[in-house]
């Protein structure tokens, strides 16, 4: 059997559950959502039993390997109001869920506390041991600081945060000279400048073990490309020196999955950009045919990743039905009463 860590709400969860259903291997997907919402975990003597809040059931101990794909915020009744409480609470379902899962001592995609420790300080640091390129940055909430970059660099400067935030996308922007006037915020927490790079060349990479897929578009000169879902993608052949760094660099942060954004500058050289551990790859594939589920679920089953390392199309479409938001057995808090969606 292979976990799923994620919730039932998660497209990638379902797709590459999917796709290892079609091979005949069991999967659960354990939805940590409903932790203090529906959810019973028992660990007794080395066995593991997940009951979800839609009633399936597992031996956890009887897993093969983990996709560790996304550790959402458990749903937490509103009455536990507090907010030392609810993370109380977190903590306590974190150190039951890892330690848990650390003790199958089975294959990890990726190793929990690894993918928290590849930050994007972390990621930028390690990716110019490996020789790849990065844009000059300055990671400060020192505002002379801002200002003496920008000047360097005369105003083609973007910013972007370390982490993401909890009730809405943060995207990368350029540097504006109003954005000076808020510097004063820098104090409460600090924030990541960095040089532009010429060009609307970006390349999303997608690394599944061994197998890495390439799909570029053109950003239209939006600093960040998440914000055209329009844009259209075409399958990108990485030159080897990139690919082998993107590699290297996977092996310094212990990381077996990860997506990578590079920029290709007017030279027509690779710069990195930023690694997620976590990273969505759904829409990519379904824009350029690459066969990164059937690669995912390669890696989760031990396969031999090769046939899917080149621009393979995939066997057949995920059912719509996986793609369209699902109904689920997910408990919801409504009034301090548990209901299920």
């Amino acid at each position: 059997m292979i976990l799923i860590i994620s919730s039932l709400l998660d497209r990638h969860a379902r797709v590459v559950a999917h796709a290892l259903a079609r091979r005949g291997v069991p999967t659960f997907i354990g939805d940590v959502m409903e932790f203090g919402a529906g959810a019973r975990l028992s660990a007794r003597n080395g066995d593991l039993h997940w009951s979800r809040a839609d009633g399936a059931t597992a031996n956890i101990a009887e897993t093969r390997g983990v996709w560790c794909r996304r550790n959402f915020t458990p749903n937490f009744d509103p009455a536990m109001s507090d907010p030392c409480d609810r993370e109380f609470a977190r903590r306590q379902w974190t150190e039951f869920l890892w330690g848990s899962v650390y003790a199958l001592d089975v294959p990890l995609v990726n190793d929990p506390y690894l993918q928290q420790a590849a930050t994007k300080t972390l990621q930028l640091s390690e990716a110019r041991r490996v020789g790849l390129r990065v844009p000059d940055t300055l990671i400060t909430n020192q505002a002379s600081a801002v200002l003496d970059f920008v000047e360097r660099h005369r105003g083609r400067v973007i910013h972007k945060t370390l982490g993401t935030a909890m009730d809405q996308t943060l995207f990368t922007k350029r540097w504006d000279g109003r954005d000076a006037e808020a510097l004063n915020c820098l104090d409460l927490a600090p924030m990541i400048f960095q040089e532009q790079v010429r060009g609307h060349r970006e390349v999303r990479v997608t690394l599944v073990g061994q197998a890495i897929f390439a799909a570029e578009f053109d950003t239209g000169g939006k600093i960040d490309g998440r914000a055209d879902v329009d844009a259209p993608y075409r399958v990108h052949d990485l030159p080897q020196e990139i690919a082998d760094g993107l590699q290297a660099l996977m092996a310094r942060l212990g990381l077996v999955y990860a997506t990578v954004d590079l920029r290709i500058d007017g030279e027509g050289e690779y710069l990195f950009l930023e690694l997620n551990p976590q990273g969505q790859f759904l829409y990519v594939e379904i824009k350029t045919g690459l066969a990164i589920t059937e690669a995912m679920a390669d890696l989760l089953t031990g396969a031999d990743p090769d046939a899917h390392r080149s621009a393979s199309r995939l066997p057949t479409d995920p059912p719509a039905a996986l793609l369209a938001a699902p109904r689920s057995g997910t408990v919801r808090w409504t009034a301090g009463s548990r209901m299920a969606s």
